[in-house]
């Protein structure tokens, strides 16, 4: 009798993964025929309270003597206010990626000395064994992003880019492994930029210099001098301020294609249209330390079309 609720028992244990299996089985069959159809990848993004912040981003050449070995910085990069972004994903039988994304607005992208950075960023800075320049106080833009597509095309085949991706002129013929190819829409609707200013170090040494001050020697800034220097550090050269780009009110199209051989990488404008408008440009400063304005400037009916870029690096 023991024996025999054994081999029951060994029986049953012997049984267990056929039956799994097929009711595994079963499983997989409701799942796919629920599946059927449906293909690709949705992403929705939102970016909202303190956003997505990077501290800096560093470029250096990798030349060699007077021609490299010096870096670019973009500091304290923000970027908010993205919400119900949705990006699509998927691949047809040819094999192009195929990526679409929805529109935004009041997109907010800032860089440098920006919403309290109390003087220690520089949108743009220069760096070598001379020290570090700012080129770019801060930039602040908002904008209006359009729904896009973007196209990855699978040129295994040998297709010319004419053929394949849509590119015009003398590269038309021209082959490449892939081909991308975007068409999207923006609107500026406010930035403001702050050019050719002081990092601190730079501005505390010179607010010490006209003091006849040696900061490396142990001297310090008063009071009313380092409040100088602050405001020194805190501005620029040159100001623009309330910088728009549209056309005739809308968002203006953007299409190109960008592909890349042994010679670089090439990017075609197949369309940007719009007008450029700046509020006010501001050269030097007044006794109160604001930008002294010289007039605005607006730039209507820009067309790029048929404009190709190369990029390519040199020795």
């Amino acid at each position: 009798m023991k024996f025999l609720k054994k081999a029951t028992l060994a029986a049953a244990i012997a049984a267990a993964p056929f039956a799994a299996q097929a009711e595994l089985k079963a499983m997989d069959d409701a799942a796919l025929s629920a599946t059927t159809g449906q293909a690709g990848v949705t992403i929705e993004i939102d970016i909202e309270g303190a956003g997505v912040s990077v501290g800096e981003i560093e470029y250096t050449d990798t030349g060699s003597g007077a021609t490299g070995g010096g870096s670019v910085l973009l500091q304290n990069v923000n970027i908010n206010n993205v919400t119900g972004l949705t990006q699509t994903i998927d691949i047809n039988e040819e094999g192009d990626l195929l990526v679409t994304q929805s529109g935004v607005t009041g997109m907010s992208v800032t860089l440098g000395d920006n919403a309290g950075a109390d003087n220690q960023f520089s949108a743009v800075a220069l760096k070598g064994t001379n020290g570090t320049a700012e080129l770019v106080d801060s930039v602040s833009i908002t904008m209006d992003l359009g729904d896009s597509d973007i196209t990855i095309h699978n040129m295994a085949d040998g297709s010319t880019l004419g053929a394949a991706a849509g590119v015009t002129g003398t590269n038309a013929n021209n082959t490449s492994s892939v081909a991308i190819q975007m068409a999207t829409s923006v609107q500026i609707t406010d930035l403001d930029a702050q050019l050719f200013g002081y990092t601190q170090d730079q501005a505390n040494n010179r607010v010490a210099a006209a003091a006849g001050k040696d900061l490396s020697a142990g001297d310090t800034l008063t009071a009313v001098e380092q409040a100088q220097a602050n405001a020194l550090a805190d501005g620029g050269a040159v100001t623009i301020e309330n910088l728009t780009f549209d056309n005739n009110g809308a968002a203006a199209t953007i299409n190109q294609t960008v592909w890349a051989d042994s010679d670089g990488v090439y990017i075609q404008m197949g369309q940007i249209q719009g007008d450029l408008t700046i509020g006010s440009i501001g050269i030097g400063n007044n006794a109160a330390g604001q930008p002294l304005s010289i007039g605005s400037v607006a730039v209507r009916d820009i067309n790029l079309s048929g404009l190709t870029q190369r990029i390519s690096g040199h020795d």
